[in-house]
């Protein structure tokens, strides 16, 4: 008999546990939904599972604590940013990951946010990843520091970067490698792959889906959305242009990699998760423990047909069913009265530009980096410089040629001034700032400048910063996109259900960063060391 089908039928005559809630949580579950922006789970809460307590997002849309007004208070609104923010409490000049990706002057390379060359992956060949680049401590470690390490602290996600982050420095941390669909790890976190891991890939969870159909769940005529941005989305490979999309019958790097732009993702993740929870024997005891789940296809369903895709508003149907059984999961098995669950995002979306022009709003796909280089041969001649101003581009960040301008009569913050201003001129560019401006200034005065500052840290950021234009996309690499400081990327959801959590809607503006400290509070443990949030005193004070 299939395990999983198993532990679903002895799960089913467990004895009901106890309905009154514990004085502290038995166990806080994080769910982060990628590309989740604010508005799209009362957008499309028509349909979303409503009956008795098989909910999903209903249950925190009908009887969970709802903040509607959160806004990252950062403009770099990428999947590492918003995680690492998430998790610490802190905004990135704080916590350090000011990309999902930066340039590291010292090897002349670009460093991925987690990559961790220390360390050897278990679980599937590849590069490793760790938390080693988060400079700030996160509420999985505060929790850590204050159970002495008795507190088991797990984070999954199919990203690395979504279970890493959120995992902290003490937590362990599992992600999908997608040649050969297992969840993975790193001896940062393990010597060796864990027997409960291995257990799990070595059943028929990730080839569940071979040769199957992800069809719509409902009658078209009932989405909110229809096929109009269809000529403008970029189907990854192996997909069409509109539904059904077929997975391949054979399991393969091809079938794992289309995993991730599917439901089935999602769901395999959660199974995962499910996993963790019954084989680490999560909750069981007094000690509260700790559970990120991070769910990635919202966003790569998102960068590649659009957030107002069809695709896009079946899988969140599709995550809601998904979620709906991981909730029933733990009602079962330890008691929703006695588990604490948070869900937002690590940012939101814009629809793709084109398809936001044709119904009349200002918006581009521009060629920034071409016209970057440009301005940067039109400082050299203005200055008499001979040879490269530009050491590398990496948008939002420009990173000056050092070894070149020292040697002309310039200097560093001279040219990096004159290229900022030639910069601004650039078709989609909105304004750009200088490293000088950002560490010397104080330009919280400035909705956009400050979001900018707050996402700086002069030894991993450019030169010079550049900010596009509203509704703009400064390079093509997908679809739709995120990433600007402007409120469409910014605004995520900030909801609570479970443990003496009230039905109750909140409007005034709070921020991701309010949910580690407000976790702590509820615990009574020490804040993330570089927190910048503040208390949701609702969630706390009963």
């Amino acid at each position: 008999m299939n395990k999983f089908l198993m532990t679903s039928l002895l799960l089913s005559a467990l004895p009901a546990v106890d309905a009154v809630a514990t004085e502290q949580p038995k166990l806080i579950v994080q769910i982060t939904v990628d590309q989740l922006r604010g508005d799209l789970l009362k957008r499309y809460a028509d349909h979303f599972v409503a009956s008795g307590k098989s909910k999903g997002f209903k249950r925190f849309l009908d009887d969970g604590t709802l903040y509607t007004n959160a806004h990252y208070r950062h403009a770099t609104t990428l999947t590492a940013v918003g995680h690492a923010t998430l998790a610490t409490g802190a905004i990135p000049s704080q916590h350090g990951l000011v990309s999902n990706d930066w340039y590291d002057r010292s090897t002349g390379k670009s460093m991925y946010c987690v990559a961790d060359a220390s360390n050897t992956l278990l679980g599937a060949k590849g590069y490793s990843s760790s938390a080693a680049n988060l400079l700030a401590s996160t509420f999985s470690d505060e929790l850590f520091q204050a159970t002495n390490g008795q507190a088991k602290i797990y984070a999954v996600s199919i990203k690395d970067r979504g279970a890493v982050l959120t995992g902290g420095h003490h937590g362990k941390a599992f992600w999908f490698d997608k040649k050969t669909g297992n969840m993975v790890t790193s001896t940062y976190y393990y010597p060796e792959l864990p027997a409960f891991a291995e257990q799990f890939n070595q059943s028929d969870a990730k080839d569940a889906y071979l040769g199957a159909s992800w069809s719509l769940s409902l009658k078209e005529s009932q989405y909110h959305n229809d096929a109009s941005n269809r000529p403008y989305q970029m189907p990854p490979k192996g997909f069409n242009l509109g539904f059904p999309h077929g997975m391949p019958a054979d399991a393969s790097a091809t079938y794992y990699d289309m995993l991730t732009y599917t439901p089935y993702g999602d769901e395999l993740t959660a199974k995962f998760a499910q996993h963790v929870v019954e084989t680490q024997q999560l909750g069981a005891d007094d000690i509260t423990d700790y559970l990120s789940i991070s769910f990635s296809v919202n966003d790569y369903v998102g960068h590649r047909f659009g957030p107002y895709s069809l695709e896009a508003e079946d899988n969140l149907v599709r995550l809601d069913k998904t979620l709906a059984n991981l909730f029933s999961y733990l009602d079962k098995k330890i008691g929703l009265e006695h588990v604490l669950i948070a869900l937002s995002a690590d940012h939101g979306v814009d629809a793709i530009p084109e398809y936001k022009a044709l119904r009349g709003s200002p918006a581009l796909r521009a060629k920034a980096v071409e016209d970057i280089n440009a301005a940067a041969l039109s400082v050299a001649a203005d200055l008499g410089i001979k040879g490269e101003l530009i050491e590398k581009i990496a948008l939002p960040d420009i990173y000056l040629n050092y070894s070149t301008i020292t040697a002309s009569t310039s200097s560093i913050e001279t040219v990096a001034q004159k290229l900022a201003e030639k910069v601004a001129q650039v078709n989609g560019v909105a304004l750009a700032l200088t490293a000088k401006e950002l560490t010397e200034q104080n330009l919280q005065y400035d909705p956009i400048k400050a979001k900018v500052q707050n996402s700086y840290v002069a030894s991993r950021a450019g030169d010079v910063v550049v900010v596009q234009k509203r509704s703009t996309m400064l390079q093509s690499y997908s679809a739709a996109t995120h990433g600007s400081p402007y409120n469409y990327d910014t605004y995520v959801p900030l909801y609570f259900t479970g443990w003496k959590v009230k039905a109750k809607e909140y409007t005034r503006p709070v921020s991701p960063e309010d949910l580690a400290v407000t976790l702590s509070a509820v615990l009574g443990i020490t804040q993330p060391d570089r927190a910048t949030g503040q208390v949701l005193n609702e969630i706390v004070i009963r």
